[in-house]
């Protein structure tokens, strides 16, 4: 194939490669507000691979979730609150992940947990706002989450700082996840595919909306002035934001954020984030709550929040299945693209997206190749 990134749509091999590359750069896995007492944790996958985050007092941190005594996860589910406990054995993991405890140590292995060396691989976490990004350690990687997102960074501070726990949504869509992220860049799409929500008359006008790309990164603004991201970053890194048009970031790999209005004069935000399972599965995840900007009806709107939820849910599920399905035909018949696809104005942030994501993997490929595969 002439495009390189549909390979690892289609081709199992390509997609591990891509994978365990991506699994050195910041990536999203949850909310602080799931980890708000001690011992809370919750599960997530990191390029393909479980991990789990977990409250320790005042710190957060992020293992792989297998024990390396027999290879049993050391969480099962999605969320709960607990010791570091392996289920299988009873091996007991301090704060630091290493072993504190295994039953009948001396007897079975001739030592003392302590004496052992045996800990769980612990991951690299940072904090934007309420949202948790990890990634698998690297000798040769020492980009800080705040340089990675760059501008980005302030803006999801401001945007994600949520209040009260978000409205969360779900669902697992058998196609890869670049064909997920490639749609919610894609602005020309609207009107045959969301004939119902959006109309016959919903395309953008080029005049009344900015592309704007920061660092690896990229937006989406429904406004004409040209300095609108800069004032929104402005806006955020003061604290002075509000929002006065639809505003959509795609952060690579694959976080989305929305910034919008609903009826009246109420905005919300919703994080979206598409969580790569195989070549052609992806799981989906969304988080809709109030946009926690200073506005003259916050408080009305916090009480009716309730009240809108449903109808917020069943709108957006909506969108987002019609989406799914769009990218589930899509993946059918993507062993049969045999040219680069033809982007007009309207999808021209998927080549961004695309020439991002091929820098990360060629970048941590490289690392990888210099540090002898490691």
């Amino acid at each position: 194939m002439e495009a390189d990134w549909t390979r690892s749509i289609v081709d199992a091999d390509a997609f591990e490669h891509e994978q365990t590359c991506l699994a050195h750069a910041w990536t999203f896995l949850g909310l602080t507000g799931d980890v708000a007492n001690d011992s809370d944790w919750f599960t997530a996958t990191l390029a393909t691979r479980s991990v789990f985050v977990q409250r320790f007092g005042a710190e957060l941190r992020c293992f792989e979730n297998v024990c390396p005594h027999r290879g049993y996860p050391m969480r099962v589910g999605e969320r709960g609150n607990g010791p570091l406990l392996c289920g299988y054995h009873h091996w007991l993991y301090d704060a630091e992940g290493r072993l504190a405890g295994a039953p009948l140590c001396r007897d079975l292995f001739d030592s003392l947990p302590q004496e052992m060396d045996v800990r769980l691989n612990r991951l690299e976490l940072a904090v934007c706002g309420s949202l948790i990004f990890g990634r698998f350690p690297s000798a040769s990687t020492e980009e800080t989450l705040e340089q990675f997102l760059g501008d980005g960074f302030a803006i999801l501070q401001a945007a994600t700082r949520m209040t009260s726990r978000p409205l969360y949504l779900t669902s697992v869509v058998e196609a890869n996840w670049h064909l997920l992220m490639h749609i919610t860049l894609d602005d020309y799409h609207t009107v045959a595919v969301h004939p119902r929500s959006v109309g016959k008359h919903g395309y953008l006008k080029a005049k009344e909306f900015g592309y704007f790309r920061f660092g690896l990164h990229s937006a989406l603004l429904t406004t004409a002035r040209p300095n609108a991201f800069e004032s929104m970053l402005a806006g955020c890194r003061k604290g002075t934001y509000r929002p006065t048009h639809y505003s959509i970031l795609q952060v690579v790999p694959n976080v989305v954020l929305a910034i919008f209005r609903t009826e009246g004069d109420f905005w919300h935000c919703f994080v979206q984030v598409f969580d790569p399972l195989r070549h052609d599965r992806s799981r989906m995840r969304v988080y809709l709550y109030p946009a926690p900007f200073v506005s003259r009806h916050a408080r009305l709107h916090r009480l009716l929040d309730p009240v809108f939820k449903p109808f917020m849910r069943h709108a957006l599920m909506r969108i987002f299945n019609e989406d799914n399905f769009v990218c589930e035909q899509q993946q059918k018949v993507a062993h049969q693209m045999e040219s680069r696809p033809r982007l007009g104005r309207f999808e021209e942030r998927i080549e961004w997206f695309e020439e991002s994501c091929s820098t990360l993997v060629a970048t941590h490929a490289s690392r990888r190749a210099g540090a002898g595969g490691r």
